[in-house]
């Protein structure tokens, strides 16, 4: 097999309240916290913020150390304005974040309990035609998290 000349690694959130996310990610969906940290933003490479300003990145990863890793970051000093209300519908230029969970009815559960979620589907069976032939079955979910960022928690049922 010839290898692509780039890894996708991570994508990251910004967000104005980090301990949130971390409840959403970290403690209910199981990803590990891989780097967590305080640091000083150039204001270059990342078009947000203030040159100078303080952020606390969390970098969690799921089961590979390399790739699949979903980075938090929250601007301190100063922060960054709120955006306003949270979307409802996806659009151009928004992201479906797509994560495979063990237990789909579970997270809804604990999903649920936590303020400002948006539950878009609650669990159900999805199949999907397989590039051979066949079809993948799963218990699909999907939410909006507090921040407005869109997931699909998927549980494998058949592959």
């Amino acid at each position: 097999m010839n290898k692509i000349p780039t890894d996708f690694r991570r994508a990251t959130m910004l967000v104005n309240d980090i301990e949130t996310p971390l409840k959403i990610y970290r403690d209910i969906l199981g990803m590990e916290v891989y780097y967590d940290d305080e640091i000083i933003v150039s204001g270059v490479g990342v078009p947000a913020g203030e040159a100078g300003g303080k952020v606390r990145l969390v970098i969690l990863q799921a089961n590979d150390p390399y790739i699949g890793m979903l980075g938090i970051l929250q601007y301190l000093d100063p922060p960054l304005p709120e955006r306003g209300d949270y979307p409802k519908r996806l659009g151009v230029g928004d992201t479906v974040y797509v994560m495979n969970v063990e237990d789909a009815e579970e997270v809804h559960r604990q999903l649920c309990e936590v303020p400002g979620v948006h539950i878009q589907s609650e669990p159900h069976v999805s199949e999907y035609p397989k590039p051979g032939g066949g079809v993948f079955r799963l218990l699909c979910m999907s939410f909006f998290d507090p921040n407005g960022y869109f997931i699909e928690a998927n549980q494998w049922l058949s592959r």
